[in-house]
């Protein structure tokens, strides 16, 4: 088939979407010899190098729209145009890597879906952001032919909260990047974590946004229960970028006195060796989520040899593989429980390490490309 790929994470985002992007495609350039792909790069700044790593691999036409995003997605939403194949000619499949599905003529659409929050927790979310991501989708779904779910979970949810039939769904999990490894020098490691971020405790890790659907105040709730339970000599590493819940938090710690305790670098770059290190150093990583689509950080962290807690809820238990502590985000008192066991408990500990390494090696970005070519083929032939 002719594919034409949606670059729009790679040129536009700085988040898990444009990593996963990255990765997914290079994969699928890398193994699918029977479908002839090209690029489709709307972007009017000339930011066309961020294919560079790409087309290094495979020389792949690119298709460049010298228009700003936001102009062309307006015009999707309220025109209904241009088409896919107006933007490019002639193609079969438009593979939708974002939320902006353009429509299509003739080609057929495959929309990827990372989760439906908006739908399954709007109560955690802020109405704007309800409305903004409700009317993004909305109008995408009325474009898409087929639907690239990232869980069985998110799936799930579609049908049930959407309707969507579930024979035009397919679901291909992420994986996981291979610069995720154990430490190799426990010495040299807390050097680093020493020089970099000043880290002279053991500590407890989450990685993620610092939002309400994150469940951050229930996670410091439980991080205070700890410390009633005699566990206080771990810090708490809150790393991930300022959300919902970013003020709550940061008052919370104050009100508690643990300012010394309760720590916030912000974001981290995937490319920095930061991610890596944080993860291998830590005593247990802890996900209490109320909801995720798929949710890569448990996997980084098991993949660094750290005990994984993760909430028994939505797409978390189906990511984690059997391979974590399993928690309930409503009870702080079971996330403390929880996690002062991946702690202290060393045959759970050790446990956890074991499978979750094994899991990890489930989780190849390779596999995920192979799924998603075994999803063009079915395409292929419902298009006859």
């Amino acid at each position: 088939m002719q594919v034409a790929l949606d670059t729009v994470p790679l040129i536009y985002s700085q988040s898990a979407e444009r990593r996963t992007t990255f990765h997914l495609y290079r994969e699928l350039l890398a193994r699918d010899g029977a479908d002839d792909f090209v690029f489709l790069c709307i972007d009017r700044h000339g930011r066309r190098a961020a294919l560079d790593p790409l087309l290094v691999l495979r020389d792949v036409p690119v298709r460049r729209i010298r228009l700003p995003f936001r102009v062309v997605e307006w015009t999707w939403k309220h025109l209904r145009w241009p088409t896919v194949e107006r933007l490019m000619g002639p193609v079969e499949l438009y593979h939708v890597a974002s939320m902006h599905a353009p429509p299509a003529r003739r080609a057929s659409v495959l929309l990827t879906v990372r989760g439906i929050a908006w739908e399954a927790i709007p109560q955690l979310l802020s109405a704007p952001r309800v409305r903004a991501l409700r009317a993004t989708f909305n109008t995408s779904m009325t474009c898409a032919d087929y639907y690239l779910a990232v869980s069985a979970t998110t799936r799930d949810d579609m049908v049930k909260h959407l309707g969507v039939d579930p024979q035009r769904i397919f679901v291909v999990h992420h994986g996981v990047d291979p610069i995720f490894r154990p430490p190799d020098d426990r010495q040299a490691l807390a050097f680093r974590l020493r020089a970099r971020f000043g880290i002279e405790r053991p500590y407890i890790l989450y990685v993620g946004a610092i939002g309400h659907h994150k469940n951050i105040m229930g996670l410091l709730e439980a991080y205070r229960l700890l410390h009633a339970q005699g566990l206080g000599g771990y810090d708490l590493w809150l790393v991930g970028a300022p959300d919902s819940a970013w003020d709550e938090a940061q008052a919370s710690v104050v009100r508690q006195g643990l300012q010394d305790r309760v720590h916030f670098p912000g974001s981290m770059s995937q490319e920095s060796r930061d991610l890596t290190d944080l993860y291998g150093g830590a005593g247990c990583c802890v996900f209490p989520s109320f909801y995720e689509g798929w949710c890569s950080p448990p996997v980084e962290a098991m993949a660094c040899g750290a005990p994984v807690v993760v909430s028994n809820r939505s797409s978390l238990p189906e990511t984690a593989g059997g391979a974590a502590l399993l928690t309930d985000p409503d009870d702080p008192l079971r996330i403390a429980e929880d996690v002062a066991r991946a702690l202290t408990d060393e045959p759970i500990r050790r446990d956890l390490v074991h499978k979750g390494l094994a899991r990890v090696v489930q989780l190849s970005w390779g596999a995920s490309a192979e799924r998603l070519i075994g999803v063009y083929r079915q395409i292929e032939r419902a298009r006859g």
